[in-house]
């Protein structure tokens, strides 16, 4: 039995009983994706979706919780749902998928995370949360960059210094697409990389670095604004 009365002590007991009837997707379990997961699931969800297509790479032993020297190869998903069974009670789902426009979600999910890398996907997902009602909250850029300052909650009108968040503007405005989408963001300007490589694509030629100092913040800001919102739900109801 996991001990959460640390997490009781700040919330209430009500509040804990509430989050543990909560179901969550979480969409990308790369860096910030894994520490969102694990923040919730260490503060009592109920129910957790992992959703991913990648496998666990040695690029990702810097910044990704779940990822071992041992377990190099293997899904995502299943990488990061071995590791949350450990230090929680939460119910972990997996699906080993990639997210396009035909990609079918459930509408009894209270919430959906999206830290997507991928911007045709980000969008398709955010669309189809908007589409079914659910609240979804989306991760824009956090690499290339080293300190964890200005973690920002907004909507993708108001970013800036954001490479990602520039490039999703652009697709969102040429599909003329009107609802608001919120996210979160880091609003410091984005260092150029200190490594050249041989390749046919930009991000190839030109690899992102990325710091667990600021994927850690971020995931666990979401994570923050994500468990607040579902344990005031129910108050609001009565």
């Amino acid at each position: 039995m996991v001990d959460l009365s640390r997490i009781e002590y700040l919330v209430g007991k009500k509040s804990l009983q509430t989050i543990g009837k909560k179901k969550v997707m979480l969409c990308g379990c790369g860096g910030v994706g894994s520490f969102v997961a694990e923040a919730l699931c260490r503060s009592g969800l109920g129910e957790m979706t992992l959703v991913d297509f990648d496998k666990v790479e040695p690029s990702n032993l810097n910044r990704q919780l779940m990822s071992e020297k041992n377990n190099i190869g293997i899904s995502k998903t299943q990488a990061l749902k071995e590791r949350l069974v450990k230090v929680s009670e939460t119910k972990v789902n997996t699906i080993d998928s990639f997210i396009d426009e035909n990609f079918e979600i459930s509408d009894d999910y209270d919430y959906v995370i999206d830290c997507i890398d991928v911007l045709a996907s980000k969008y398709a997902l955010v669309r189809k949360c908007h589409e079914k009602k659910i609240p979804v909250l989306s991760s824009l850029g956090s690499a290339r960059r080293l300190k964890p300052e200005k973690i920002t909650l907004t909507t993708l009108d108001k970013t800036r210094n954001d490479p990602l968040a520039k490039a999703f503007r652009s697709l969102v405005k040429k599909d003329n697409y009107r609802h608001k989408i919120e996210v979160v963001y880091t609003d410091t300007p984005a260092i150029r990389t200190h490594v050249v490589k041989e390749g046919k694509t930009h991000k190839e030629k030109y690899p992102l670095g990325s710091s667990i100092f600021v994927v850690g913040s971020v995931g666990l800001y979401i994570a923050s604004i994500v468990f607040e919102r579902l344990i005031k739900e129910e108050e609001n109801e009565i």
